[in-house]
């Protein structure tokens, strides 16, 4: 499967780190490599990308980038054939109940980070591909998103309410 259209989210926050490391080289040509023919970055608090044009020039992968905007029914996610987020609770339900493979990404800048669980803890049940910044490349290298499984939102919720409430409790 192409991932013709992949959609990057940091959610409310800012994660310099994952927008920098999305426009690299070496991420870029592994995205033209699985058939990204268009790149839509949400770069929340942070900064926009400059100087896309080469992008396009270099490898033909259109960006589109903005801070935030409010969703429609056919929302950037909803149309993305694979979702790079940060691994913050809100954006890897956003991906959960929008159904789409995803590969969240750790901030390990944070402190007191609970990302680190929650992600192992999505990826162990088979939801998402998980990784810090300095291993996307890897994970974008080798993910398989048909071993991915659908979120069925009516049994998992529980589950997850409760995964959060035990990672959150001290």
């Amino acid at each position: 499967m192409e991932w013709r259209m992949i959609y990057v989210t940091v959610g409310t926050t800012r994660f310099e780190d994952l927008v920098k490391a999305i426009v690299s080289d070496p991420i870029l040509r592994i995205l033209k490599q699985r058939g990204c023919r268009k790149l839509v970055i949400q770069y929340g608090h942070g900064r926009p990308v400059k100087n896309t044009g080469r992008i396009l020039e270099e490898y033909g992968i259109t960006l589109e980038q903005y801070d935030f905007k409010l969703e429609t029914p056919r929302s950037d996610m909803v149309l993305a054939n694979l979702v790079i987020g940060h691994a913050g609770a809100g954006t890897c339900m956003d991906i959960l109940n929008h159904n789409r493979a995803g590969i969240i990404v750790i901030n390990d800048s944070l402190m007191d980070n609970h990302q680190l669980e929650l992600a192992q803890q999505l990826s162990e049940e088979g939801y998402f591909y998980y990784c810090n910044v300095e291993g996307l490349a890897d994970t974008l290298q080798q993910a398989n998103l048909s071993f991915l499984k659908p979120y069925d939102k009516s049994n998992n919720m529980h589950r997850f309410v409760r995964c959060m409430n035990e990672l959150m409790t001290p």
